[in-house]
Order: structure tokens, then sequence, then C-alpha cells
């Protein structure tokens, strides 16, 4: 026991000297969710105020005074565009889209003739692309009107074009939260555990094997087990202190929430977070014994790092299989690493129960997986002063 908490200390020294392992812990698990949720809320909150935004900006609004009669009655006021909206809008200075109404309006639609109506924006200019929504459904609602009208002067019932009505019924419970853009934080977390963890287990391993100080280790009595336990324990250690620190960093992060609707749906309390350290403790020790024994198998940093960065993109895209397949989740999902806590960490989110049964069987999964990596570094611990 002496000898695996020597190798411990040893091996949890070097990490915290290592400035990109402190920079991936401060980063990935202090300023990576507040960042995330502040640039979410703030997006949000743009899209909310174009919606609010109760100004039409157009060109030629003169040409259909019937147009901005409805315009008027919606509580919108009709803006003249200037002279260079088209540059205005190339350089983002212009934040709306443009209105631009054909010379002959008012005279074609008496005419019933088709009339058109042109939106210009730059597709570039996210905020003037957030607006063209509610100037869609402000036009929608002004020829909706205008053909109702139409038919009634021809003693036609407007009851006739809409005899169906569809209405929505939500079958969600009362408790349950709506998660939206929250749902991609369950991927920014196992991110931080993978990369936070990378570098203390490529330097622990690949990094003293191509520095030559990996042999004087192994000349010390002691078994391939107890270097496997004491440099997997170290890398470990600093993959669940960024977890514990990711998941405080929740409780601060949402006094940064810049939009009202997502600070009231993002709850996240003491149960909540107790939830998350039960489901990614387990996973943070698997990733990171996984990582000890791909980096053990490199000779050089850079092979190590290249292989552990092909394993960081694999873990990255499995929560993608939840946005190919939405909907009910098969029931092997359960005994997928990565994939399970990325289920679970979902519906705590939404406030649904996890039941320990699902929670056990992720963690049995993990500690197979821990396991069968530290025999495999004992094994190769031998096998490298060997060769």
């Amino acid at each position: 026991m002496k000898e695996i908490l020597a190798i411990y200390l040893k091996e949890i020294s070097d990490a915290m000297r290592d400035r990109r392992t402190l920079l991936m812990v401060v980063f990935s698990s202090l300023l990576s969710v507040p960042l995330l949720l502040f640039v979410f809320s703030t997006i949000m909150s743009q899209v909310e105020s174009q919606a609010v935004d109760r100004s039409v900006i157009a060109v030629d609004m003169q040409n259909a005074p019937s147009l901005e009669n409805y315009m008027a009655r919606q509580g919108y006021v009709v803006k003249a565009a200037p002279a260079n909206y088209e540059e205005q809008s190339r350089n983002k200075e212009l934040a709306k889209p443009v209105l631009i109404v054909p010379a002959h309006f008012e005279e074609d639609l008496a005419a019933s003739k088709k009339v058109e109506l042109e939106i210009a924006y730059d597709t570039s200019n996210r905020s003037a692309e957030m607006g063209l929504s509610p100037l869609r459904k402000l036009l929608n609602g002004f020829v909706q009107e205008k053909t109702a009208l139409d038919l009634m002067m021809r003693g036609v019932s407007t009851d006739l074009l809409q005899n169906v009505e569809i209405k929505e019924k939500h079958l969600a419970r009362a408790d349950e939260r709506k998660v939206t853009i929250t749902g991609m934080l369950p991927m920014f977390l196992i991110m931080a555990i993978v990369m936070g963890g990378m570098f203390a287990a490529i330097d622990s391993t690949a990094g003293e094997r191509e520095r030559g100080s990996l042999e004087p280790l192994m000349m010390n009595p002691v078994s391939g087990w107890q270097l496997a336990m004491g440099k997997t324990a170290a890398v470990a250690s600093v993959s669940v202190l960024i977890v514990l620190l990711t998941v405080a960093s929740f409780f601060p992060a949402q006094r940064v929430i810049a939009n009202e609707a997502l600070r009231a749906e993002f709850q996240f309390g003491v149960k909540d977070a107790l939830a998350f350290l039960m489901i990614l403790v387990p996973l943070a020790a698997a990733l990171s014994s996984m990582q000890v024994a791909l980096s053990l198998t490199c000779k050089t940093f850079k092979e190590a790092q290249v292989r552990n960065q092909l394993l960081s993109f694999i873990v990255s895209f499995s929560p993608m299989f939840f946005l190919l397949n939405p909907g009910k989740e098969p029931s092997w999902l359960g005994w997928v690493p990565v994939m399970a806590q990325t289920q679970m960490m979902n519906q705590v989110l939404k406030g649904e129960v996890v039941t320990f049964a699902a929670i056990g069987m992720a963690i049995a999964v993990c500690i197979a997986i821990v396991v069968l990596s530290l025999g495999f570094v004992s094994k190769k611990m031998r096998e490298v002063v060997a060769q």
C-alpha cells in the first residue's frame, strides 16, 4: 500500500506541475459551463428580441398603404430603410431584414394579380436572419386577412377555407422540466473529463517513456499492479477533480445566464449535483484507466496524443446517437459507456427519476473497464522495461 501511495503522490505532483494539465483543469472545469450557458442565453435573447421588436424596415412602403395599415393595427412601426441598406446589412450594421415593396402593389392587388414582396438580408448577418421569421409571420397574417376580405366581398364564407381545426395536446408531466439547449451540457461534461485527464495520462506513461524516466522507476521493488494502480489512480484523481469542479460551476453559472426563459428552465440544485456525481465519477475513472492503457502502448508523447485524440473523437460522437435516434432509447443502451451516462444526465436535467438499477449497471461496466485496463497496464509495464 505504501508503494502505491508513493507512486500516486509522485504522479499527482508531476501532473500538477504540467501546465497543459492545469490549463485543462481550469478551463474545462471552471469556465466551460458558465461560458457555454452565457453564449447560449445571449443567442436566445437575441432571437427573442427580434420577436419582441415591433418595427419593420421597408423600401417604398408608400406603395402599399393597406399593408402599412395592417402593420399599424398589429402594433408595428414602419421605418424607411437607409439608401445603402445593402451595404449596411453586409457590414452587420443593419440588424433587421428589409422589406421591398413593388411599385404597383395596390393596383395589382385590386386587379387580383400576383404580387411579389421581397425580403432582403445578408445571409452572413445572423441578427438580420433572426428577424426573418417574425417578418414572414406578419406578412402571412396580412395575406390571410386580405384573402378573407376578398372572399367575403364575393359572398363566400371564410369558414370553408378552414373547416378543420388543429389543436396541440401536451402530454408532459407537470413537474417535468423543459430541456432545449441545456441538453447539450452532458456532451460538454464528458468531453471535459476526456480532455482533462488526457495530458496527465500521456505524461505519466508515454511522456516518461520518452524522457527515459520510466525504466528507473521500474527498478524499484514494486510490482506491475502497484505501478498500474498508482498511475491510474493519479490520472483518475485529475479527472474526478474536473468532475467536481465542473458540477460545482453549475451553481455560479446560473447567475450569468442572460435569458429569463433559460434561467427558469435551467433548475440545477444540490440533488441534481449529487446525481451527476454518481453518474460521472465512475465514468471518469473508467476513461482515465483507458487513457493510461492506450498511452502506455506508445513510445512518444506525440504518438500517444494522436491515439488519445482518436479516443476523444469516438467519445465525443457517441452522444450523437440521441440526435440521430430521438425517442425511446433501446434497453441495451444502459450497458454502453458514455451513452448510458449521457442518457442519465439528460433524465436529471429533465427532472426525471434515475433508477438505482440504471446507475448500478453503469457503475458495473465502469468497474469492469478499470479492472481490465489495470490488468493490461500491469502486464505492459514489465514488457516496457524488457524492450
